[in-house]
């Protein structure tokens, strides 16, 4: 068996442990103390920072708002001149094919008026007075009739 006695101490030496003891408590409490400091002043830097940042989005989306509307404006006249445009293409495509179609039914005529027997000479066989007048003095081209249907535009 081990022997184990209590040990005495002495009243000096439980002094000395005690002041050390409150000296550790109390360096501790001081060091919670400014970190909880510390940490309260890192909290409310980090508040004014969002706040700031809030504000400067807030300034952001107001000019980012604004540039919208004016793009938006300028969209809606740009697909309106659009629409504008391809009416008129769509016009010009009718007229282009409407010329088109002059076109060969002129060379037709053209083609028919060199042929032997054809419209040329049919129209040479007309004898009322008026024919002879549609055509200018030293022409030399035949006379070229059309009618109304030919003419679409």
């Amino acid at each position: 068996m081990s022997n184990t006695q209590p040990q005495m101490i002495s009243g000096s030496e439980v002094d000395g442990r005690v002041m050390i003891m409150d000296e550790k408590k109390r360096k501790r409490m001081l060091s919670n103390r400014e970190s909880a400091r510390r940490s309260r002043m890192k909290k409310q830097k980090l508040l004014e920072d969002l706040v700031s940042e809030v504000a400067s989005l807030k300034v952001e989306i107001r000019n980012n708002t604004n540039e919208y509307e004016v793009l938006m404006q300028k969209t809606l006249i740009l697909e309106s001149d659009n629409s504008l445009l391809k009416a008129e293409q769509m016009e010009l495509a009718q007229y282009l094919r409407n010329l088109e179609l002059m076109q060969n039914q002129m060379e037709l005529l053209q083609m028919n008026l060199m042929q032997p027997g054809g419209f040329a000479d049919q129209i040479l066989d007309i004898k009322e007075p008026h024919v002879g007048s549609w055509q200018c003095h030293g022409s030399t081209q035949p006379a070229i009739m059309a009618s109304a249907g030919m003419f679409n535009y």
